[in-house]
């Protein structure tokens, strides 16, 4: 995978984290706006139906948040930066949605777009690679866990 050219604005980085003992899936990253400033996002939970999917229900956790807080913004394009193929294959038809969550995140990307965010990209970048936007969205994701502790 090549290096990914980040643009100066309107973009995200996103990752999952799953924690086995506690039962526990997350999401964090960030979202950097048409403005050029930095927002925040974070979520955990527990859902039984979703806990099987351990980090991949934080992965697409993530990439709602995102694309939520997009909209917020009204922001109208925006690039998702994610190390989880299922981020951009199942939305773009490469990834056939078999899974209750693969079907419900497609409907929703479709919403989006029909409500406003027409520009929506998706940069698959390879996890713990050193790359700062995924490692920073990794450690916000096990912080949202409690896997690692804040500064």
């Amino acid at each position: 995978m090549e290096k990914p050219r980040i643009p100066k604005k309107s973009y995200a980085f996103i990752d999952g984290s799953f924690d086995p003992k506690a039962k526990i899936y997350g999401f964090g990253g960030f979202l950097v706006d048409q403005h050029g400033k930095k927002h925040y996002i974070q979520g955990a939970g527990s859902e039984p139906s979703l806990i099987k999917l351990r980090n991949i229900a934080g992965e697409v956790l993530g990439a709602r948040a995102v694309i939520t807080l997009a909209l917020q913004l009204h922001m109208h394009k925006l690039t998702i930066f994610h190390d989880y193929e299922g981020i951009s294959a199942w939305p773009l038809g490469i990834w056939k949605t078999k899974s209750a969550i693969a079907k419900d995140y497609v409907r929703f990307i479709k919403k989006a777009v029909r409500n406003g965010l027409n520009e929506l990209y998706f940069e698959q970048v390879k996890g713990h690679s050193g790359l700062w936007g995924n490692e920073e969205a990794d450690q916000l994701a096990k912080l949202a866990i409690k896997l690692v502790k804040g500064k």
